[in-house]
Parts: structure tokens; C-alpha cells; sequence
């Protein structure tokens, strides 16, 4: 008994201990983010990682007012509900598609989709950018909506379907015996037991295409239409860079991911679970 104690014991420090560790790791670069914002550019390289002495919160405001924050944080929502919207819709579908019917060629399409999760964004831009420009997208919202709810899909059917497939077949088919159909199944039962699973999509999607940098790059030539990441530029200077504003934008731009990860956590949580066990 004394024995089996111990070793419970022993397992559960290195398990407490390392997720502490986890947590750390995960929590002190936001941490240190959040305090060097609030510093003055002197204080940041003499005292980088301790509390400010001073808590300038102007610096928001000066980082808000440069970089012109208000003008891309609007082009950012532009972009990024659309794209979430269509991210959605299209990989519920697909997702449901997926895990109910049977069909010729279906291994091959989810083939397809998983090796989207494998090729690297870079690796796709040349092609891409030629793509759009004969499309006549360039340089458009509506050609970087398509591009990021293209990037998002791939991981977000995987989630959904695999969110599907735990959910009885069984309730699909007393749906259709007493005369609805699949449109009913998938509105009215699979969606509403897939939440979990539409949640972590939401967050992912989110966090991706807010925080998207490479594809606005690339697409994106005019400084009007430019989203919230790339205006961290205007507070780069040629010879110089203040780079307490540059940390204070970037703590404004990662206000509203944390907001939805902290408002939908659980749910992102659980969606996640679901989609590791298949």
C-alpha cells in the first residue's frame, strides 16, 4: 500500500510539475508583452523583464494614433467574418458529407484536404499570386477572403468530421423514418451536437486569419485596404524603431484573440478533444 502510494505520488508531482511548466511557458511571453508595452523605450533595455516603473498606458494610444490601428482594424473585420462565416459554412458541409454518405471517391477527397494541412503557405505563393491577378483579385478584400477561408478549410473539415462521426447514426436514421431529411438531420441534430466542435473551428479560423501576415503581404499592395498585422510596419522607421510602440500595437492586435479564446475556451477545448480521438 505504501508502495503504491508513493509511486501515485511521485506520478502526480512530475504531472502537476510539468504542467505548471506548460503553463509558464504558455503565460510569460504574454506577460512579458503586456509589461514592456507599458514601459518607456530606456526602461525596456535596462529592465526588459521586470514591472515598469512607470505604467505609460499613452503608449496605446501613441501606437493606436501612428500606425493608424482604427483604419486596418476595420479592414481586419472586413475580411475576417466573411472568412470565418465561409469557413464555416463550407467545412460543416463538407464535414457532414464527409462522415454520413457513402460514395465513390470519398478516401480520395479526404485525402485531398488532409494534404492541404501538409503543404506550407510559402511554398503555395507564386502560383497563387498569378491566380489572383488573372482573376482580377489582387488587391482585393474579397480575393484575401477567398485565399484565407481556403487556408482555414483543410484543418477545419477534419474537425467537423471527426465531430460527425462521434455522433450516433442511429439518430439520423429515426429523422429520416419519421420523414425529414438530411437538411433537417444536419440543421436541426448534427449541428447543435457538433458545438464543441464549431467552436474550436471559430477560434482556430479566427486566430489564423486575424493574425494572418503572409497572404495580405503578398496580395495586398495598397496601404488602405492593408489588415491590423502589416500596420505594425508604419511604426518601423528606416534607421530607428521605437520598439515599445511596436510591442504595444502588437499587444492591441492580440486583444481580440484572446477575447474569444478566453469567452469560448471550453467549448475549444472539448472540440479539440473530439478531433484528436479519431
Amino acid at each position: 500500500m505504501t508502495r503504491r502510494f508513493c509511486t501515485t505520488l511521485i506520478t502526480r508531482t512530475f504531472v502537476y510539475a510539468f504542467v505548471i511548466f506548460m503553463s509558464f511557458t504558455a503565460i510569460a511571453p504574454i506577460t512579458i508583452m503586456w509589461m514592456s508595452s507599458l514601459k518607456t523605450s530606456a526602461e525596456l533595455y535596462i529592465n526588459p523583464l521586470g514591472l515598469p516603473r512607470y505604467w505609460k498606458f499613452e503608449n496605446f494610444i501613441l501606437a493606436w494614433n501612428k500606425s493608424h490601428l482604427g483604419v486596418y482594424m476595420l479592414n481586419s473585420i472586413k475580411v475576417t467574418i466573411p472568412a470565418l462565416a465561409l469557413v464555416l459554412i463550407c467545412a460543416s458541409l463538407a464535414g457532414y458529407a464527409l462522415a454520413v454518405f457513402r460514395f465513390k471517391g470519398q478516401l480520395v477527397i479526404l485525402s485531398l484536404f488532409l494534404i492541404g494541412l501538409m503543404v506550407p503557405s510559402i511554398s503555395i505563393i507564386t502560383p497563387l499570386y498569378f491566380t489572383m491577378v488573372d482573376m482580377g483579385l489582387h488587391n482585393t478584400h474579397l480575393g484575401l477572403i477567398f485565399v484565407e477561408t481556403a487556408a482555414a478549410l483543410p484543418l477545419s473539415i477534419y474537425l467537423m468530421r471527426s465531430s460527425f462521426l462521434d455522433i450516433p447514426r442511429e439518430l439520423r436514421e429515426a429523422v429520416l423514418t419519421d420523414g425529414g431529411n438530411d437538411f433537417d438531420v444536419f440543421s436541426k441534430v448534427m449541428l447543435p451536437l457538433a458545438r464543441p466542435a464549431i467552436m474550436s473551428v471559430t477560434v482556430l479560423s479566427f486566430l489564423q486569419v486575424w493574425n494572418g501576415y503572409l497572404f495580405p503581404l503578398i496580395l495586398i499592395n495598397t496601404n488602405e485596404l492593408l489588415t491590423m498585422p502589416l500596420a505594425l510596419s508604419f511604426l518601423q522607421g528606416r534607421y530607428q524603431t521605437d520598439i515599445v510602440l511596436v510591442i504595444a500595437g502588437t499587444t492591441l492586435i492580440s486583444l481580440p484573440t484572446i477575447l474569444i479564446y478566453i469567452l469560448l475556451q471550453r467549448q475549444f477545448i472539448e472540440g479539440i478533444a473530439e478531433g484528436a480521438l479519431k
